[in-house]
């Protein structure tokens, strides 16, 4: 008798050891996602890539029922955040928020701790950042052709025309070494902390040039005070139909728009991150969501897992090509 009570406590045991387990793998065989999804920024917030997340966000949290937060991992030139999620599990509820950087910062550094490819599975870009060259409205400059014009004519005298950018090794100082390639003519770089601040001397007449999103530079175009000259890309932006691209204008190697997306651990199962991506595709298709990003400058693409990932894979040539050709580092 106390052998056989032996044997049933010790298989009550058994059984009792194997609840937490058991309630693992129901918990795993449950439909993703059944708990909080963190999206990691690894920038500042209040940027672009900020608002677009956290517009995303909370209609994923709605359709999913389940939280959806935005935490931020700014520093290193969004490396910092950018490991962190390289190294976070692979399943689904740890992603990568981020933009151009990530191709940018292998081209322009001497080693970054993550490989862009190798450590990470794309889900969905999310849009296409349309930079444009401004001039001041009362400008003699009316057009990117009488822009060159003036560029080397301003040569001769000694005295070259500047561009402004959001600093050292930037996108906006990789296009302005650009345009002085393409173009032939030479242009002082003068670098600032940020987009507004390079607004405000524009306007104020302190710089000749400046970079700028559309969304940054639209307030200014409505209100004329600052004139548009060509935009960077391959195609015209659906806001500012008028501006020509740099292509169309003769000037090469100004066709690397930036962007912003969405991207998750490698290994991640495709079933989720096929769940993200038409998701998160729905929601960029809305009107409401489409007419908000062009009003920003922001153009939705919405390319999914496959295409965005060979848009990576070219645009990480692309930026290493052109880095290297212009002689741009990141301590440039």
């Amino acid at each position: 008798m106390n052998h056989k009570r032996s044997i049933l406590l010790g298989a009550l045991a058994a059984c009792t050891c194997a609840l937490p387990s058991l309630h693992a793998v129901a918990q795993s065989a449950a439909p993703w996602p059944n708990k909080p999804v963190r999206i990691i920024m690894p920038s500042l917030p209040a940027g672009s890539p900020d608002r677009v997340t956290r517009m995303l966000t909370e209609k994923l949290s709605l359709r999913w029922g389940q939280p959806v937060t935005v935490e931020y991992k700014p520093g290193a030139t969004t490396v910092i955040g950018t490991e962190y999620v390289a190294r976070a599990p692979a399943d689904g509820y740890t992603l990568l928020s981020t933009f151009t950087s990530l191709v940018q910062a292998p081209a322009l550094m001497p080693k970054v701790p993550w490989d862009a490819e190798r450590d990470f599975t794309p889900i969905i870009q999310f849009i296409r950042s349309e930079v444009v060259l401004l001039v001041r409205s009362d400008s003699p400059y009316k057009t990117i052709g009488e822009f060159i014009e003036g560029a080397k004519a301003a040569k001769a005298r000694g005295a070259p025309l500047n561009y402004a950018s959001f600093g050292n090794a930037s996108s906006f100082h990789i296009y302005g070494e650009a345009l002085k390639r393409g173009a032939g003519i030479d242009l002082t770089h003068i670098p600032y902390k940020g987009e507004s601040a390079s607004m405000v001397d524009l306007m104020g007449g302190q710089v000749v040039s400046s970079f700028n999103s559309i969304g940054t530079a639209m307030p200014h175009l409505k209100s004329g005070r600052v004139r548009a000259l060509a935009l960077v890309g391959t195609v015209r932006s659906k806001v500012l139909p008028e501006v020509p691209t740099f292509g169309e204008a003769g000037v090469a190697k100004l066709d690397t728009s930036g962007w912003f997306g969405l991207l998750a651990p490698a290994g991640t199962p495709r079933s989720i991150v096929d769940k993200i991506a038409a998701d998160a595709a729905q929601i960029l298709a809305l009107p409401e969501i489409v007419d908000s990003l062009r009003g920003q400058g922001l153009e939705p693409t919405g390319l999914g897992p496959d295409a965005f990932a060979r848009f990576l894979r070219e645009d990480l040539l692309r930026w290493k090509s052109l880095t290297q050709e212009l002689g741009i580092k990141a301590d440039s």
